[in-house]
């Protein structure tokens, strides 16, 4: 190395050894600052300027504000719902009970219906019981005059029976 300007070199020991330490401390030194360049380096890749920073805490509060406002809308339209549901399950109840009311008077109706054919085929035949009683055999065949309910064949609407009573067709 050289000796710096100035120094003399065949100077004493303890200059050398000043020279020594403070090539030391350079070196040291130089080191650092490589070391800090690094840091340097790897903290404006990680870095966030102060306006961006303030740009995006904005955008935050924004959303938190719009997401407060989309739960208390939430909780509303759920209530709404629980609500329907409610209506819903007690209308379904309703048309249960409405259903079950009108399959028992369908039920009582067919039932009636059914009574009230047995009762006018009794009555019929009844009819053609005392008719037959009655009248001579050919006179009125399977005809109730009174319920007008016309008989088997030879009665007064079929072709080959009589135009009216007791009357043969021409």
């Amino acid at each position: 190395m050289a000796t710096p300007l100035g120094w003399s070199q065949g100077g004493s020991g303890s200059v050398c050894l000043a020279f020594d330490q403070l090539r030391d401390v350079i070196e040291s030194q130089e080191e650092l600052i490589h070391q800090l360049r690094n840091v340097m380096v790897l903290q404006d890749e990680n870095f966030v300027s102060k306006e961006e920073f303030q740009a995006v805490e904005k955008k935050l509060v924004e959303e938190k504000a719009a997401h407060a406002k989309t739960k208390v809308l939430l909780a509303k339209e759920e209530e709404k719902l629980q609500f329907a549901l409610g209506e819903v399950e007690v209308l379904s109840k309703q048309l249960e009970k409405e259903k079950l009311a009108f399959e028992k008077a369908l039920s009582s109706v067919k039932s009636r219906a059914l009574q009230e054919s047995s009762k006018k085929d009794q009555l019929i035949t009844k009819c053609n019981g005392r008719r037959e009683a009655r009248a001579p055999p050919h006179a009125y065949p399977n005809f109730c005059p009174r319920l007008r309910i016309p008989g088997g064949p030879g009665g007064p609407h079929h072709r080959k029976g009589l135009q009216g009573p007791g009357r043969p067709r021409k």
